[in-house]
């Protein structure tokens, strides 16, 4: 039996370096992407940055794998997957929402083939494909008007809830 178990313990972690490797590639990929094809400057690009999540009852350090910078205001984050990334929508948009004192325009999750990209303050979904994707000169001419935008105080626990939750269950994802 504990042969068994032991097999299983292996299998578990085999699974788990495939995804976290896929994962790298992914963000590689995306990171790429954003510099060569999109034109941003590797400034304007924060990798990996955590975030403190005050909630009612508890605190919560949560994290993505890029946020766009614009001007000195926060563009755009985007969450890399390496499966399901239907599964990682909510969690995208409650995560610019929440995680800082205004709402993070646009969010984006990408398992490195398909792309969906929201706008964050009506929830809506921009597109399903990296031609949807921003790139530099179309983010500095969105945010030439852009005024930050507070979540709603009745909606801002709840997606902070929805993000620490997301964070809770070690999604493997978010393995390092």
């Amino acid at each position: 039996m504990e042969d068994r178990d032991k097999l299983i313990r292996e299998k578990l972690k085999e699974e788990e370096l495939i995804d976290m490797m896929q994962l790298r590639g992914i963000n590689q990929m995306v990171w790429e992407m954003l510099i060569k094809e999109k034109g941003f400057n590797p400034e304007e690009i924060e990798i990996n940055p955590e975030f403190r999540l005050q909630l009612s009852n508890c605190e919560a350090s949560v994290s993505v794998d890029f946020i766009i910078n614009i001007s000195s205001v926060s563009f755009m984050v985007i969450r890399s997957v390496s499966t399901a990334i239907e599964s990682w929508e909510r969690y995208i948009v409650a995560f610019a929402r929440s995680v800082k004192d205004y709402q993070i325009p646009y969010a984006v999750v990408t398992d490195g083939e398909n792309f969906k990209i929201y706008d964050v303050l009506s929830g809506s979904l921009l597109s399903e494909s990296i031609q949807g994707l921003f790139n530099r000169q179309e983010a500095l001419n969105l945010m030439k008007d852009f005024q930050k935008i507070s979540c709603p105080a009745s909606r801002q626990e709840k997606e902070k809830r929805i993000v620490y939750a997301f964070e809770g269950i070690k999604c493997p994802t978010n393995k390092e």
